[in-house]
């Protein structure tokens, strides 16, 4: 059985119980081995986080990974009404400064042409962040609005996640990403701040950690892992080409490469041979094309997940979050849903994504001088006219990322070091607006948006290009539901979970009283990747007094990725989750909540206690 314990202790009792663990040495989130069985920790301001699996349980490194946080209900901007859309919007003046003041008369929100009301209206303002340690302007004021909800302000330390798409970065774009992000991390981190780095690949992870030397590591060990799909033989297949005549988008595409397969293949055949020759070469154009966009998709689809998972990653972050996702560009046609669903998750996430374009300056041009073909043929004019419409299919991702979340694309420049001071600090000033879909608009399709600014000088808008109304309006998000059910008194059982508790005695001998939480994981629903079942517990235990305030409140979660030997054993012994906490005596109702991460599913219970 895996027993964690998390204690929850004033800060007058944190040396004392960090005496009984100074031999633990890990960053907030990491695990490190220790002894036979595993030591878990994460520092936080006025509580501590000791996770302790039992001496018995031989678990390998990353099985089981637990963070703790004290538990602060979500903010409730944006999510009075549950079909509410969310458009988070960053305008900027010509020389590509923020604009600031701006009121909710002075937008205009438009779902598939038709203007909408704005029903909601906030504004977010955070401390503007420069390298080289120069002095921050002062944040300006924010503009009024007309909601009850009050405009925002993070003073929360800054997370940024460092992402290298290393699938679709060839090693030359790589070297330069490397030598920029090694000089961001030098001079562009300021203190308090946390760095992680995920690779595409999953070859290289550091979690979120203020060390960074262990990023510069990580940065210096990045390498490409891309293989190149395009065809090497005639006729020469784009991956362009490839998108476009496996999804039969453009029947121009397929004849320019039909012939040229004959002319490289048949020309030398007699006349009856040159029939058939031509039949065997529609054959290989067709089939070729389908097995490179077959591959092609499935880099992008496992890019895709990466990034989803590093957003999901970043949003358990409890500050101004930052995603800046480097790559040289990858396809994502007909993959438009897995793309929105990013964007919403981020979105509802508060999670600016800036991305950064890895090729730099484009001074290429097609080149097909090696098939010894006059330059005006139907080929070569087919290369020239499908190189710019290539190139944006390759970056449309990273672009619907960074509008749809209010960031910034940096590309065509070869400044990547630049690039990075730019892109890794969120817009000091975001306006989040909100307004209710039109019933009719309810049965799904992808619907666009398009934010327009009343303002005396020309501005541009950022922000998101659409959204699904399928999963949109959608009802709150995971975040909002463990709120509710925290909040709540009901007894909710969607998996086996049983509470006790009994009274202790804290380290400075104040009373105390230990909460453990026993979870049955046979009935979660596990996700088989690879060799291991993956799936992630949140438990919040949260104190309430007579009057239904709430006194202190802890969030944990751990992340299983279990060998099927581990799962086996745990499933049978079941998890226990232990939380201590010290408070002063008195009369008290528990509320302990477990979720589940993937299908959400949860379990609530309440109880009354007296500590004495």
């Amino acid at each position: 059985m895996l027993h964690v314990r998390l204690v929850v202790v004033p800060r007058s009792c944190y040396n004392n119980v960090k005496k009984a663990f100074e031999s633990v040495d890990c960053e907030e989130g990491q695990t490190s081995s220790a002894g036979r069985g595993l030591k878990f920790c994460a520092a936080i301001t006025g509580l501590t986080l000791l996770a302790l699996a039992s001496a018995a349980q031989m678990l390998s490194p990353g099985e089981v990974r637990i963070s703790s946080e004290p538990y602060q209900p979500q903010s409730q901007v944006l999510s009075a009404e549950s079909r509410l859309v969310r458009v988070d919007a960053v305008v900027r003046d010509s020389n590509g400064q923020i604009v600031t003041g701006l009121k909710p008369e002075d937008f205009a929100v438009y779902d598939d042409g038709r203007k909408q009301a704005i029903s909601s209206f906030v504004v977010e303002t955070r401390q503007l962040r420069l390298p080289f340690g120069k002095a921050p302007a002062p944040a300006p004021a924010a503009a009024g609005a007309p909601s009850s909800l009050p405009p925002q302000v993070s003073p929360r330390p800054r997370y940024v996640a460092l992402y290298f798409d290393d699938l679709h970065t060839p090693f030359g774009d790589t070297r330069h990403v490397q030598l920029a992000a090694e000089n961001f991390m030098r001079e562009g981190v300021f203190p308090g701040d946390k760095v992680a780095l995920f690779t595409a690949s999953g070859s290289q992870t550091v979690d979120f950690t203020s060390n960074a030397s262990k990023v510069l590591d990580a940065i210096e060990k990045l390498k490409s892992h891309g293989r190149s799909l395009e065809s090497a033989t005639c006729p020469r297949i784009t991956l362009y080409d490839a998108y476009l005549i496996a999804n039969q988008l453009d029947p121009v595409a397929y004849q320019v490469m039909l012939g040229e397969a004959v002319q490289c293949n048949c020309v030398d055949q007699l006349n009856l041979e040159i029939v058939t020759c031509t039949q065997q070469q529609e054959t290989l154009v067709q089939v070729e094309s389908q097995q490179m966009w077959d591959s092609i998709r499935q880099m992008s689809q496992d890019t895709l997940s990466s990034v989803r998972a590093t957003v999901d990653r970043l949003a358990e972050q409890p500050g101004e979050r930052v995603l800046v996702l480097a790559s040289s560009g990858f396809m994502t046609g007909t993959l438009e849903a897995n793309v929105d669903d990013i964007i919403d998750r981020a979105s509802q996430a508060g999670i600016v994504i800036n991305a950064l374009d890895a090729k730099g300056l484009i001074t290429g041009s097609p080149n097909r001088a090696d098939l010894d073909v006059d330059p005006s043929d139907a080929i070569a004019q087919h290369s020239a006219e499908s190189l710019g419409p290539a190139m944006a299919s390759a970056t449309a991702a990273m672009v619907d990322f960074t509008v749809g979340t209010g960031g910034r694309f940096f590309h065509n420049r070869n400044d990547l070091g630049a690039g990075y001071y730019s892109l890794a600090a969120a817009p000091e000033t975001q306006y989040l607006l909100g307004f209710v879909p039109d019933e009719l608009k309810k049965n799904g399709g992808f619907h666009k948006l398009k934010v327009e600014v009343n303002a005396p000088e020309k501005v541009s808008v950022e922000a998101r290009p659409g959204y699904f109304a399928g999963k949109e309006a959608g009802g709150p998000t995971a975040e909002q539901k463990i709120d509710a059910e925290v909040r709540g008194s009901g007894e909710g059982s969607d998996f086996p979970v049983a509470v006790s508790e009994k009274p202790a005695t804290a380290p400075n001998g104040a009373p105390e009283f230990n909460v453990e939480t026993h979870v049955d994981i046979r009935k979660l629903p596990f996700e088989r990747q690879n060799d291991r079942y993956v799936d992630m517990l949140t438990f919040v235990d949260a104190l309430f007094d007579a009057q239904g305030k709430m006194v202190v409140g802890k969030e944990a979660q751990m992340r299983f990725a279990l060998k099927p030997e581990t799962y086996e054993r745990f499933s049978r012994s079941g998890i226990n989750g232990g939380m201590s906490f010290a408070v002063p005596p008195g009369t008290y109702r528990l509320r302990v909540v477990v979720e589940e991460a993937l299908h959400g599913e949860m379990s609530a219970t309440s109880q009354n206690l007296q500590v004495r």
